[in-house]
């Protein structure tokens, strides 16, 4: 269970009780949520690239490289946010109804590397001519894939690798086009429900006072039992939620 994050309270008015959940802090740096994260993109890699096959699709492993030039993963991360949204464009060019997962790894050298599964079905010659085009390395590889197992030894060899400390704020590790297959929600009745983050004593006290107010019964959602109080003071409160 992650530490770093607050709570997550469920304000059910229909019955008068407020649910209480443990939230997630969401990041990489964190051992549990590092875990629980990389389980899930594992699974939405095989989703995906079971998808794709089943419609009929080329899908590859795809390794693109960062300028030689270029020293450190920030300098390389910096040139990739301008090169992708170019060489995306060549992309759908080829292949409009382009679907991928991308994840970046630090090389050993210190620069930025990323790494793909995609549809876009263009050859090794293409890509290497087009990356550099964008200011890219120009080195990169492609390698056709027949099933969705070799995706997710693929993407779990660098899903949880170290990325050092060089790394600019809001980096995603894992990003995907906007039709890769997603994790279904689960339907619950806690989907109904006003939720609401504490991430502070202060603010868990105002619930407390609420709740007393309005005779409202204040339920740990795991045990299903009355919420003991918990010191907030050393969770980073405004980590995700804020």
């Amino acid at each position: 269970m992650c530490q770093r994050a607050g709570l997550l309270i469920g304000w059910d008015d229909s019955a008068a009780r407020a649910l209480v959940a443990r939230a997630d802090c969401d990041g990489w740096n964190c051992e549990e949520c590092a875990a629980r994260m990389a389980s899930r993109w594992r699974l939405r890699a095989e989703m995906g690239t079971r998808a794709l096959l089943g419609a009929g699709y080329r899908v590859d492993f795809v390794t693109i490289t960062s300028h030689e030039r270029l020293k450190d993963f920030a300098a390389t991360e910096a040139v990739w946010r301008n090169a992708w949204s170019k060489l995306y464009a060549a992309l759908k060019r080829k292949q409009p109804s382009l679907e991928y997962m991308i994840v970046p790894e630090k090389h050993k050298d210190g620069r930025m590397h990323v790494h793909a599964v995609w549809n876009a079905g263009v050859s090794q010659k293409w890509l290497k001519d087009n990356a550099r085009k964008r200011g890219l390395g120009y080195q990169a590889k492609v390698i056709k894939i027949q099933d969705a197992a070799p995706a997710v030894r693929y993407i779990t060899k660098y899903i949880g690798k170290d990325l050092g400390d060089n790394v600019p704020a809001h980096f995603r590790r894992v990003r995907v086009s906007r039709g890769w297959v997603d994790i279904a929600a689960p339907e619950n009745d806690s989907a109904s429900l006003r939720w609401e983050y504490i991430g502070s004593n202060g603010a868990l006290d105002a619930v407390y006072k609420e709740c007393h107010a309005k005779g409202i019964d204040l339920i740990d959602i795991e045990t299903g039992e009355y919420f003991d109080d918990v010191d907030l003071g050393t969770i980073i409160a405004d980590y995700k939620y804020a």
